[in-house]
């Protein structure tokens, strides 16, 4: 009888697995545009490397900003790209983000997509999966924001997206507003699933708002509104059959310019990491972090823009957290070594051996000092139940009435 009813489990098991099979065959892709699809690896994890603040210029032609005055003489964009392919080889991240003024557009170069197939080298070379969103400065040349990220798209290996393609609903501001999912790895049930939602939105840069001229821009209305509605879209997805999950997958946000809520964490005791400037956030508190707040799904808020601060932060559930800048050419501060920021997400291991849900999301910085020093690793989030992923089948009962 036993044995009779463990074959009966793994036909199912198994008809399930050709189901989904052949629902692939109808799965829509997060990339429209022909980008492979992102999904966690066979040791169950997702590490995302988050570069803010590259400032890149000309090359060795560049000088750099707030370097000891021994160093100044030899020092260039040279060494944020040599920083880069240390860390990526040290890393070995399954994506990277440029979170933000990935050039100095301003005054220092009249070919900016020079300057950005330099900025973006070392990922293109490493042949891992990378994404950009724009800052305040990039466009500050002869691209506009539109066309920098058209230009972006088209590189090897970028997952990026100029807008979602249901843009054109929400009249959405600004370029660079895209969904990434990542989904279960091989052999997994959620094979099929999202399983941890990136949110890339564009900040745009400065506002021409009157009473606000030269004051940084803020997350528009139409944005929220496309956040909403595809994180509700994505919750609505998670709990379909095949496997439905209880609740959401978690999410994370990239967008450079810091909201308003940064601002609130002063005192060491409040953060991991540290504040050396203020938060340059915009005037405007367009109540994005409330719709974050509202949702529950967004872990963490990660954001470039103030190089000085790399300090994480939590708020309501939230945690709020600056990249540190990793450019050489960018503002930064003697004898603070330049950083980029590492997250890397778990998931757990249910009872009967296959990978489910994301468990833990982590932290850390890497330095580019001498020891290329990993600092700061932090637990972000954590499931913190014991449900077990769903691989099997009931019916509702329906009450008679």
């Amino acid at each position: 009888m036993e044995g009779t009813r463990s074959r009966f489990v793994l036909s199912s098991v198994l008809s399930v697995s050709l189901i989904c099979l052949c629902l692939s065959t109808c799965h829509v892709s997060a990339y429209p545009f022909g980008g492979r699809q992102l999904r966690f690896n066979n040791d169950g994890r997702f590490k995302i490397l988050q570069i803010s603040d590259l400032h890149y210029g000309f090359g060795k032609e560049t000088p750099c900003s707030d370097v000891a005055p021994e160093e100044k003489p030899y020092c260039s964009d040279l060494n944020s790209t040599a920083f880069l392919q240390r860390t990526i080889a040290s890393e070995k991240p399954d994506l990277i983000v440029f979170s933000g003024d990935n050039v100095y557009g301003l005054c220092e170069t009249s070919d900016v997509a020079k300057s950005m197939d330099r900025a973006f080298a070392p990922a293109i070379e490493s042949g891992i999966p990378w994404v950009a969103i724009l800052g305040n400065h990039d466009q500050e040349s002869d691209m506009t924001r539109e066309s920098l990220m058209k230009y972006i798209v088209k590189l090897p290996n970028s997952l990026s997206q100029v807008n979602p393609p249901d843009a054109w609903l929400y009249q959405i501001d600004g370029f660079g507003n895209y969904n990434l999912q990542i989904e279960g790895p091989f052999g997994s049930p959620l094979f099929f699933k999202s399983i941890l939602n990136l949110y890339m939105l564009d900040g745009g840069s400065y506002t021409d708002l009157k009473g606000f001229i030269y004051e940084y821009d803020w997350v528009k209305t139409s944005q929220q509104n496309w956040y909403e509605h595809t994180s509700k879209w994505l919750e609505m997805e998670h709990k379909r059959w095949p496997f439905p999950q209880n609740g959401t997958a978690p999410g994370l946000v990239y967008l450079h310019i810091p909201m308003p809520e940064f601002a609130l964490f002063n005192k060491s005791t409040e953060m991991t990491g540290v504040r050396q400037e203020r938060t340059c956030s915009p005037p405007i508190n367009s109540g994005f972090f409330t719709k974050l707040v509202e949702r529950g799904e967004v872990k963490g808020v990660f954001s470039g823009h103030d190089h000085v601060n790399d300090f994480c932060a939590e708020l309501h559930g939230i945690n709020l957290c600056y990249a540190g800048g990793a450019g050489y050419h960018g503002y930064g501060k003697v004898g603070w070594a330049r950083r980029v920021r590492v997250v890397e997400a778990q998931l757990e291991k249910s009872k009967y051996g296959y990978w489910g849900p994301v468990d833990t999301i982590k932290t850390w910085k890497r330095l580019d000092d001498k020891n290329h020093s990993l600092i700061d690793t932090q637990l972000l989030w954590s499931k913190n139940t014991t449900d077990e992923i769903n691989i099997g089948f009931s019916c509702p009962t329906i009450p008679q009435h």
